[in-house]
């Protein structure tokens, strides 16, 4: 089961084809290769139009920032919540972990290692992730130290592909044995 796209807040359009385009760029280029040529570039746009919607680079920078952190994770916990069957929205929270940027997601931490704004941030959407984890195994199995446990492994094993080289393949098949673990363990009802 995948996680539909939360409808996003009423974004002006020219500044969200800047915000996407900055995403892509990060995706495409990585870090070093995010500039504000490459991005007014990717939108086909000149500089006027990004002075239109952003008033320098560092005002784009803290939009981008905050896109992504409301589309690749608020928007996808929010969208989880409404699942209401604990496994079947673990299940889901499996897809949405592998169906993440994560090339955009790579550059954005390798970014984070020479910005401080953009350090707390990711900080920020690993703790939200790493909360909302746990919440949603503690909805299956009861257990919520165990529930943390767990949250912190697929954090470790998320960050880790992230900033390593391993395979996608990899990436699926380490998930998969958290999810088929966890389904495994005493659920709440059972223990009740």
């Amino acid at each position: 089961m995948s996680v539909p796209p939360a409808p996003s807040p009423t974004v002006d359009p020219l500044r969200a084809r800047f915000l996407d385009a900055g995403l892509r760029v990060l995706a495409n280029d990585g870090f070093g290769g995010f500039k504000q040529s490459t991005v007014c570039a990717e939108t086909g746009l000149t500089t006027g139009g990004f002075y239109h919607s952003f008033k320098n680079w560092k005002d784009f920078e803290t939009a981008l920032i905050e896109h992504w952190q409301t589309e690749a994770t608020a928007n996808v916990v929010a969208q989880l919540r409404t699942i209401g069957s604990p496994v079947e929205r673990l299940r889901a929270l499996h897809d949405a972990t592998l169906n993440l940027n994560h090339e955009t997601e790579r550059a954005i931490r390798t970014w984070s290692a020479t910005d401080a704004m953009i350090a707390e941030a990711v900080v920020h959407v690993d703790e939200t992730r790493r909360d909302a984890v746990t919440e949603f195994v503690t909805d299956v199995i009861g257990d919520a130290q165990m529930a943390s446990l767990i949250a912190a492994q697929s954090l470790m094993v998320l960050i880790g592909y992230q900033c390593s080289g391993v395979s996608n393949e990899e990436l699926s098949w380490s998930i998969d044995q958290i999810f088929n673990y966890t389904v495994s363990l005493p659920t709440a009802q059972a223990s009740e």
